[in-house]
């Protein structure tokens, strides 16, 4: 048990980390540079919070808050959402980073075995949930880009219309999914570990048939070159 929480706590802090970039990363979108033939003079992209363009000679950015287009407008965009399911990824996988350094037995801070074990499976139920929610909310993301760029994509016959910038994912939204990948991976271990563990004690407490018939002879001082007669 001891190894599975060591390798939770490690990957477990390694995909929060991974989901909080996600969260903060303004690379959720990326504008195309070279769309239908039109190469791009400036690099936009923007992600929960902030977007930003320029990339000229000087390499300088000019970034702005989401905030300035008010809550109805970004919820229209699904931004809201993403945001609230990033947030709540972030804090449950730290409330699972923590569970889950609680379930171990370098540290005391759950007391008892039971104490332990519950820590553990409290663990990867919030692991668990980390996963789920971030990757939601980059899979929702994602599908809303590219439903924009084949909106932007207009006419036949190789001819085609420029409606304006066009967008493809971003890093933070691979990094997203390779967190939720790991949140889930962690789980299943935390669980595998909890398993086993329960395994271990159901040996403890039912010895080998064997074992207890030893005990047995030798607590009835039962002596194999000895006979008894009444």
């Amino acid at each position: 048990m001891a190894a599975f929480n060591i390798l939770s706590s490690v990957f477990g802090l390694c995909a929060t980390i991974c989901a909080v970039y996600t969260c903060v990363s303004p690379y959720w979108a990326v504008s195309v540079k070279n769309s239908n033939g039109f190469n791009e003079m400036q690099e936009r992209y923007f992600g929960l919070w902030q977007y930003c363009a320029g990339g000229d000679h000087y390499g300088t950015y000019q970034c702005q808050a989401l905030s300035q287009f008010g809550i109805a407008q970004l919820a229209q965009y699904g931004i809201v959402g993403f945001r609230i399911l990033a947030i709540l990824s972030c804090i449950f996988g730290s409330a699972g980073f923590i569970a889950g350094v609680a379930s171990s037995d370098s540290v005391n801070l759950a007391s008892s075995k039971k104490s332990k074990k519950r820590a553990a499976g409290g663990s990867a139920a919030l692991f668990a949930l980390a996963g789920v929610l971030i990757l939601a909310a980059t899979s929702w993301a994602a599908d809303n880009i590219i439903k924009r760029w084949k909106q932007l994509q207009m006419g036949g016959l190789g001819m085609s219309v420029n409606a304006g910038t066009q967008w493809t994912l971003g890093s933070a939204i691979y990094v997203g999914w390779i967190s939720a990948v790991v949140f889930l991976v962690v789980s299943l271990i935390l669980v595998i570990g909890c398993f086993r563990e329960e395994e271990e004690d159901d040996d403890e407490h039912f010895p080998h048939p064997e074992d207890a018939k030893m005990q047995f002879y030798a607590s009835s001082n039962y002596s194999a070159g000895r006979k008894e007669y009444i």
